[in-house]
């Protein structure tokens, strides 16, 4: 599963299809892109707590990509819904945010 966050315009969309278009559309130079499975899952949960990834209104930092594949289709939602949690103590933009899924 595939989920882009976007702070300025703030929503999480999933991407269950990793061929959709839509991926490819917001690919950048300079992607953020974290990977998370097992053997990642404590780090990157880690680094969401210690506000190790910023978001601004900057070409560099206004989105980013999970790359999230986990044992069970729930608990890669589960995960994105503490993400968000996580996210929006801090930028309460996303805290609010429309999480969906687009394929």
């Amino acid at each position: 599963m595939q989920v882009y966050i976007n702070y300025p315009n703030p929503h999480f969309t999933i991407h269950k299809n990793s061929s959709c278009q839509q991926i490819h559309m917001h690919q950048k130079s300079g992607q953020r892109i974290v990977k998370v499975n097992s053997a990642t899952l404590k780090n990157v949960l880690s680094q969401f707590i210690n506000d190790g990834y910023d978001f601004k209104s900057e070409a560099q930092l206004n989105d980013l990509w999970l790359d999230v594949s986990l044992s069970t289709h729930e608990q890669e939602i589960g995960f994105i819904h503490m993400i968000q949690a996580i996210l929006g103590q801090r930028y309460k933009p996303l805290g609010n945010a429309p999480i969906s899924e687009h394929c």
